[in-house]
């Protein structure tokens, strides 16, 4: 029998001893499996009976939920903050890129209009 089968029937098994049987039904245990398996199962009991229940104080419960709320909401304002910087960087990169565009169409229009204006003055000097 594999590892992840052991883990699956005795996970199953644990939630049988806590009231949930149908974990286990779905798991279609073989009689050489139960077998083999029978002395870890007989612990699990063991421990299930020794080990009394534990249930949570409702400050710890409430304490935590607030917790989880407040880390949920630093967590969306984190993603709020860097999805704002990447919408500015990109209108940035967008603006810088424009205003290259315009230079470099400025230069074009300057350095053709002063070639023109050399080419006219060298007709002019060789008429």
């Amino acid at each position: 029998m594999n590892k992840k089968r052991v883990i699956k029937m005795l996970a199953a098994h644990a939630e049988e001893l806590i009231g949930r049987p149908e974990a286990m039904q779905q798991t279609n245990l073989t009689d050489e499996e139960r077998g083999q398996l029978a002395p870890l199962f007989q612990l699990a009991e063991q421990l299930h009976q020794s080990m009394p229940s534990v249930q949570p104080s409702a400050a710890f419960v409430r304490n935590l939920g607030s917790e989880l709320k407040e880390r949920a909401r630093n967590r969306l304002a984190l993603k709020k903050r860097w999805r704002r910087v990447a919408v500015i960087g990109a209108a940035t990169l967008g603006s810088l890129v424009s205003i290259a565009s315009l230079v470099g169409a400025i230069v074009f229009v300057i350095a053709r209009l002063r070639a023109r204006a050399q080419t006219r003055a060298l007709q002019t000097q060789i008429a």
